[in-house]
């Protein structure tokens, strides 16, 4: 339910900072959590091998508490020697002073470990306020939230530098949208599975200028194996928004044909080759000529005429 939330919030045009997409990586990823407090906040939680945990940290009382996502680190042994839980905050809620000391304390007596709270931000007064202490009211008993700004990741220009962590790329591309680091997060995330690689491309994608994202799509996207693995196993979709894009860039106005002319288009492996005529083309005449080509009429039509055996000459 959660990958489908985060592809309808990026479907819906926010896939630059959805909640959704964001805690789709944090659950997606155990290890995200730990590998950002590492890098970015200076805490190294000493840990051999990261798991998912329950999100559920209600206790005997009726209210029900989840948080966005858990992390459990384990060592070599395969005992629990700390957790994270992470929480996506995009905007000030009041409500969190009162539960996220319940989440750290919920977990801890838990797995009798201790316990991390991430929150990553949008906005710096978003993070202004996260950061502030939480008192519980017991001498020096206070929580203080860790608090990751998306600004404050770096880019990362090389796919090795996310040691296994492809959801690293992601965040800096959303943090860096430009076409180096795009890239860079294209390369990482290519070995992931087609659903997830689908969704992380869509951010990536949804991250950067309509011009940027016209040349990384045709530099990258539709020439690539990148493309035919995850675009030609059923994802028709995300080649559909990607044409319709490139056509909106080219058109001065897209027509009821137009749309229907690329819904026509139903054969992955045409469909790919439809975007590489789109971006190719010059000209809203050369444009509508791609488009008349790819029509499964005119396809029909191509291989008949090449099956006709010719005239002997005389």
């Amino acid at each position: 339910m959660l990958l489908a939330g985060a592809r309808l919030a990026v479907r819906a045009g926010v896939a630059k900072f959805s909640h959704e997409m964001l805690v789709e990586l944090f659950r997606t990823r155990s290890e995200l959590a730990p590998r950002l407090l590492q890098r970015y906040a200076g805490i190294d939680l000493a840990h051999a091998r990261a798991e998912h945990g329950s999100v559920d940290l209600s206790q005997v009382v009726p209210t029900q508490y989840s948080a966005d996502a858990v992390s459990i680190l384990r060592d070599a042994e395969n005992s629990i020697t700390s957790a994270v839980i992470s929480e996506v905050q995009l905007r000030i809620d009041r409500d969190k002073e009162a539960t996220w000391p319940l989440y750290v304390s919920a977990l801890r007596a838990k797995l009798h470990c201790p316990v991390t709270l991430l929150v990553m931000v949008r906005s710096a007064a978003v993070g202004r306020w996260a950061r502030a202490p939480i008192p519980l009211g017991h001498p020096e008993f206070v929580l203080k939230p860790i608090v990751l700004e998306l600004r404050s990741i770096p880019a990362i220009h090389d796919a090795s530098d996310t040691q296994g962590v492809p959801e690293l790329a992601v965040l800096s591309a959303l943090a860096n949208p430009t076409l180096d680091v795009a890239t860079a997060a294209l390369q990482a995330i290519s070995p992931l599975p087609a659903d997830q690689g689908q969704l992380y491309l869509d951010v990536i994608l949804g991250a950067l200028s309509p011009l940027d994202r016209r040349v990384f799509m045709q530099d990258h996207v539709y020439q690539s194996e990148f493309a035919r693995k995850f675009y030609s196993q059923g994802h028709s979709q995300g080649m559909r928004q990607a044409g319709l894009e490139i056509m909106q860039a080219k058109l001065d106005k897209l027509t009821s044909a137009d749309h229907a002319a690329l819904d026509s288009v139903s054969d992955a492996q045409a469909l790919t080759a439809l975007i590489g005529a789109l971006a190719r083309a010059k000209s809203p005449t050369a444009v509508r000529a791609a488009l008349a080509a790819a029509h499964p009429a005119a396809r029909r039509r191509t291989r008949t005429s090449r099956a006709q055996p010719r005239a002997p000459r005389r």
